[in-house]
């Protein structure tokens, strides 16, 4: 290059360097202009905050398809020279050889028997370094399983099988006749189930490439079908193409006792079941061909339906059991590409291969496409696929001839080690247990996860076998050796592996995991040199992507492998046709989707009777949803579905009640201010939302009068509410947020009663279950009338001039407060607030807060306005003071309680609109709205409040130390005021941040509100205690809300059938058929929410929220103080500007207590738990974002 160009070249690229990892310099000055562009894009997404898997589908799958084709041009490597005269007409072999030979039209050994393992990135030279650290001492100290770590419904154990079908089909290494013997340190013999042991090295043949030989790679059944001509001949009947297989639909056996199938070595009775299923599919594809096409002789039937298998069984490997090991929206988007192309199925089976890999996919290309290095499988595509991890220690036998329960779960029969169903010995009980009874076991049993301290200790001391299936004389421990294969393979480490990858490489171990014991565990096997760790041992430690059983590490080696297996193959490229693989053969392929369907051929009655899930590999009894949930949906596309219900849901959902009366109308100018009982709010009708009118209704009201009692309450409180142990929100929510929703009831309504009284007395069948053997309690008011609704701040000012002037000092506008911050109290010790009734002390330091926050703005108002006088100032403090707590409640308690990203988008566009805060705070309210009883929530309440001690030392993540625990019993209303006399508000505010509160679950409603006071509005207790808990249930039917289907129905949503529509939880069932029998139309609402499966990042259920969808709304835009007076006339600028510049309660609470939020809040919001991390900062634009 001339030198002024080259000075040139250098000098532009040189800011960009500084943009780069340094690890990457090297190789981004090997790259073409394009590729460097491409490289910053991928570059840029790792080294930000962006996190790939977080994008939008299509942002992330774009993200893939570039580093796709970057590892494409970077990651394979040619090992190994062509032999000349290769060449040959794919025309002469237009079926799969018994060896793999002539597959590819210009290589004709490409991925063939005995061909070289190709490579991914260059091979680095460990043979110095085979035992540092120590193998045994890494498997011992880092892997080896402690005790079972499983994945969930995710994976099953016919998954766990799959990989190992597939890797006999693809990969072998060949051997020495050289042994090496592997000694156990010190430091962990007595903890090795080996001292030592022995195996042979791996055959290395040299072409000066480290270079190493292997069985071939294509996918062509070889588990099945066996790798060369005298294997295939033991396994085929040559009639009618047919392979071997038992009567009883299992393999055949030999002499020996070794089964007959493709490849036995190191088998086990997961991998022989699995070989037996697709020898029938093979032989049910001869049967179909020879039904077809009488002509076709033995040797025509077989290779047909050997074509046809190996493409069934890759499809599945592709667009089935890939989706699930990487469950997530984009793999499965990406995945069903790689098969049918952006286009989809329909398309694609309507008018065929239409464009290029994208958008008709690389099956069916015109075609292969080996990217200029013939096909192989790599070195580190076999180290990524050490999975021995997935296998548990025992296999969970299950009765199929039981009766199936919840799910189609069937009974377990006995657990049988995994060491005994290896090899000949398993092959002998699989004889016994049976294919049915296997495959069903199998998919109702999770399988391990990829994780450390889960390797199998059965593995360390196991016998391997020879390629024939019979055994070798010494014993291995296999973690141990898979750790020096890697270093024996030159594999490079975890950080070059990464860095080879164009992955950012560690720099220190809580980089690589948060787990405390893990870096521990690294730093003291490995010290501070994150270089010298072993591949196996990052990708275990590695955080996962959500919903990836894999690290992301092994996921990149995969999105180069899956792809090539696919496209360098002509038989699923140019080849992929009717001509090749007939008519019936192609169609056959392209009408099976998955294993289910496969399983589903040969075993219906087992699909039918014991398979609940959508793919065969998750756990069978998992539930089978439809994979769009307008929860999982882009935030953008999720918030266009929550508008479209609230149009149809103010359409169909607000149904008035009682009729207005005449002449209500006012001039909104005559009452600029909130009055004291909520008038003259709506200019068309003065009473709207006041204190008296009437409860509206979102659905009709269902009759219930007949069924008061049926079921009994106390029945339904004592079998499905009653709490046994307390279920917590872990660090979602905590105990401020608990007071906070009853710091708004009380600022928005209550229930007039009659005089006349009711008694509810136990049933006998209960005995001592119920804490009252009977309660009495006030008859609801026939016609039903509240307090004011509006959010006027009601719960510390009143619902009536006489509360006001209780509570008010006439003096700048302020309300009366204590010395310490905490309510003044009466004469009697009753506290001077709005609402007092049925309170505790959580409630009134909350009142006590906003009484502060109303004279603070009081002072405010006053230093800015002189002129102001007392009556002025309250009016707008009062405003102002109202206004912050409904946008507290809207976008900081709401989106804690509903923690997703479309409600966080939704709850602050409620507020702010689409184009948010700054938009609004700069050009003010442009354009339109855009979207957005059932406060049954006594179950977020604990049993006691622990008290923490604020003269402690902050501990870990701002938390206080444990003083002591006091009953919640003790803490309501008088004697609750006395309490928090003596803790004082910071203890109290710092103690109910810092604590979760409870779940809304069943068997979760508080025991001690089963035998609780009442009180009456001024907050005397009434004569005799209520079961809350049955007084909620009897409450809804005597105010005839609907029961739960009723009321589903009547909001769109879709209405349960049987009782495992609504909860997967066995017990929960069981009590449900018990309390209301079959019939799902009796189910009170109140339990169905709490026993409803909730949406993941919810406090409250589904059917919940759509209510709160509706009225979230409707508070905001049917108050004229928050719509057409909220403005700087109405509010004054100050205040206006008040309300503008507070965001959440942790604001209010630091404006008031500083030292509190400085000290003891570690949390984002004051609604979670205090010693919470902070949410981090996501970068991606929040209607972009995907939800997890």
């Amino acid at each position: 290059m001339i030198p002024f160009l080259s000075s040139a070249k250098s000098l532009l690229l040189s800011p960009i360097k500084h943009l780069i990892h340094d690890d990457f310099h090297d190789i981004f000055q090997t790259m073409t202009l394009i590729d460097r562009l491409l490289f910053i894009i991928i570059h840029g997404v790792d080294k930000s905050r962006i996190q790939w898997h977080r994008l939008p589908v299509f942002l992330g799958l774009i993200y893939l398809a570039i580093r796709r084709y970057l590892h494409e041009q970077y990651n394979l490597v040619n090992v190994g020279k062509t032999p000349v005269g290769v060449r040959f007409n794919p025309g002469d072999f237009p079926f799969r050889t018994d060896d793999g030979k002539f597959n590819d039209p210009f290589n004709a050994g490409a991925g063939s028997e005995g061909t070289f393992f190709g490579r991914n990135m260059p091979p680095v030279h460990q043979k110095d370094k085979l035992l540092k650290p120590d193998p045994m001492v890494v498997a011992t100290k880092l892997l080896a399983r402690r005790e079972l770590i499983d994945t969930g419904k995710q994976f099953n154990m016919i998954a766990a099988s799959w990989i190992q079908f597939m890797i006999h089909d693809w990969i072998d290494h060949l051997e020495e006749t050289q042994q090496i013997e592997l000694n156990a340190p010190e430091e962990v013999a007595n903890q090795c189930p080996l001292q030592s042991f022995k195996f042979y090295k791996t055959k290395e043949v040299d072409t000066g490439f480290y270079d190493i030989k292997k069985a071939k790679s294509f996918r062509d059944g070889s588990a099945i079908y066996g790798s060369n001509s005298s294997k295939l001949h033991q396994l085929r009947t040559f009639e009618d193409g047919k392979l071997k297989i038992g009567k009883d639909g299992l393999l055949q056996h030999d002499d020996h006792g070794i089964p007959l199938s493709g490849d036995v070595r190191n088998g086990w009775i997961g991998l022989s079941t699995l070989q037996a299923l697709f020898i029938l599919e093979h032989n049910a594809i001869c049967d179909t061909l020879k039904k077809e096409y009488h002509d076709l002789g033995d040797e025509d039937l077989y290779r047909y339906a050997r074509l046809v298998t190996s493409a069934v069984i890759a499809k599945i490997h592709t667009i089935d059991w890939t989706v699930e090991l990487l469950k997530t929206d984009m793999l499965h988007v990406a995945m069903r590409a790689n098969w049918y192309g952006l286009l989809g199925k329909k398309f694609k089976d309507t008018f065929g291969h239409v464009g290029g890999a994208i958008l008709g996919g690389l099956v069916g290309l015109k075609k292969p496409n080996n990217h200029g290095v013939p096909y192989s499988l790599t070195e580190e595509f076999v180290s990524v696929y050490r999975m021995h991890s997935l296998l548990p220690d025992q296999l969970f036998v299950r009765d199929v001839n039981s009766t199936p329960g919840p799910n189609k779960s069937p009974k377990l029969t006995k657990k049988m080690d995994m060491i005994n169903l290896i090899g000949w010995r398993g092959e002998k009980e699989l004889s016994n247990i049976g294919f049915t009874t296997q495959m069903v076991s199998m998919g109702h049993q999770a399988c391990g996860a990829l994780e450390l301290w889960n390797y199998p200790v059965w593995l360390r001391d196991i016998v391997p076998q020879n390629i024939d299936g019979t055994d070798r004389p010494d014993h291995v421990d296999l973690p141990s050796l898979e750790i020096y294969r890697d270093r024996e393979r030159n594999v490079a480490r975890y950080n070059d592996f990464r860095r080879s990858l164009f992955l950012i490489p560690i720099s220190k171990w809580d980089e690589l995991t948060d787990d405390k014991e893990a870096i521990d565990t690294l730093r003291e096997v490995y010290n501070d040199d994150v270089e010298q760790l072993d591949l196996l041992v990052g990708m275990a430690a590695e955080k996962k992507i959500k919903g990836f059983a894999i690290s992301e590490t092994a996921f990149l080696i995969f999105i180069i492998m899956a792809s090539r297996r696919l496209e360098a193959d002509r038989f699923f490229t140019s080849d992929f046709n009717k001509d090749v693989y007939t008519k019936k053969g192609f169609e056959w392929v392209n009408t099976t989707e998955s294993l289910k369907d496969v399983l589903n051929r040969h075993y219906p009655e087992m699909t039918d009777r014991w398979m609940n899930s959508a793919s065969a590999f998750t756990i069978m009894h998992g539930v089978d949803r439809s994979p769009i949930k307008w929860h999982g949906l882009p935030v953008f596309l999720g918030l266009t579905y929550l508008a479209i219900r609230r149009h149809l849901h103010n359409k169909y959902s607000l149904i008035k009640v009682g009729k207005i009366p005449v002449g209500v109308r006012f001039d909104p100018a005559d009452f600029p201010f909130r009055t004291p009982d909520g008038k003259f709010n709506d200019p068309f009708n003065k009473y709207a939302g006041s204190k008296g009118s009437f409860f509206g209704r979102n659905i009709h009201p269902a009759d219930w009068r007949k069924k008061l009692l049926q079921p009994n309450p106390m029945v339904v409180a004592t079998k499905l509410l009653a709490r046994r142990q307390f279920i917590d929100t872990g660090k979602q929510l905590n105990v401020i947020a608990v007071a906070w929703i009853q710091f708004m009831i009380h600022d928005w309504m209550d229930h007039l009663e009659s005089t006349q009284q009711i008694e509810m007395k136990r049933p006998t069948g209960l005995g001592n279950q119920c804490p009252l053997k009977s309660f009495k309690f006030y008859k609801t008011k026939k016609e039903v009338q509240m307090p004011v609704f509006c959010r006027d701040g009601s719960a510390i000012y009143g619902s009536n001039s006489f509360s006001l002037n209780h509570v008010r000092t006439f003096k700048d506008g302020k309300l009366k407060i204590a010395k310490n911050g905490l309510l003044r109290h009466d004469e009697k010790g009753f506290p001077i607030a709005g609402d007092i009734r049925n309170s505790w002390i959580g409630v009134s330091t909350l009142q006590a807060l906003f009484i502060l926050e109303h004279n603070a703005i009081c002072e405010t108002l006053k230093k800015e306005y002189n002129e102001l006088n007392d009556e002025d100032l309250y009016h707008h403090a009062r405003l102002v003071t109202s206004a912050v707590i409904a946008k507290i409640h809207t976008i900081d308690w709401t989106v804690e309680l509903l923690k997703t990203d479309t409600l966080h988008a939704g709850m602050r566009a409620n507020w702010y609109g689409l184009f948010g805060k700054r938009f609004k705070d700069t050009y003010g309210h442009v354009g339109g709205p855009f979207w957005g009883g059932l406060i049954g929530m006594h179950s977020l309440l604990p049993d006691q409040l622990f008290v923490r001690d604020i003269k402690s030392a902050p501990g870990f993540n701002k938390s206080p130390k444990l003083s002591q625990k006091v009953d919640l019993v003790n803490l309501i209303g008088k004697k609750g005021e006395n309490e928090l006399s003596e803790f004082g508000f910071t203890t109290q505010m710092v103690s109910m941040g810092h604590q979760a509160c409870g779940a809304l679950e069943l068997w979760n409603y508080p025991l001690w509100l089963r035998d609780v006071i009442p009180q009456n509005v001024d907050g005397t207790d009434r004569s005799s205690p209520v079961d809350l808990a049955s007084l909620e249930i009897y409450r809804d039917r005597e105010r005839n809300i609907p029961r739960y289907n009723e009321f589903r129905r009547l909001l769109f949503l879709i209405p349960i059938s049987k009782w495992n529509d609504l909860t997967d939880n066995k017990e929960a069932i069981d009590t449900l058929h018990e309390v209301y029998g079959d019939n799902v139309e009796q189910l009170d609402l109140l339990v169905g929410m709490a026993a409803e499966k909730k949406i993941k990042g919810f406090a409250i259920s589904e059917t919940a929220f759509v209510i709160f969808l509706i009225m979230a709304s409707r508070r905001l835009e049917a108050d004229r103080f928050f719509t057409s007076d909220f403005n700087e006339i109405v509010y004054t600028e100050k205040g206006l500007e008040w309300v503008n510049t507070t965001e959440s309660l942790k604001d209010v609470i630091d404006r008031h207590y500083p030292e509190i939020t400085n000290k003891w809040m570690n949390s984002t919001s004051a609604f979670t738990v205090w010693d919470a991390t902070p949410e981090p900062y996501n970068p991606i634009p929040i209607y972009l974002r995907i939800p997890h």
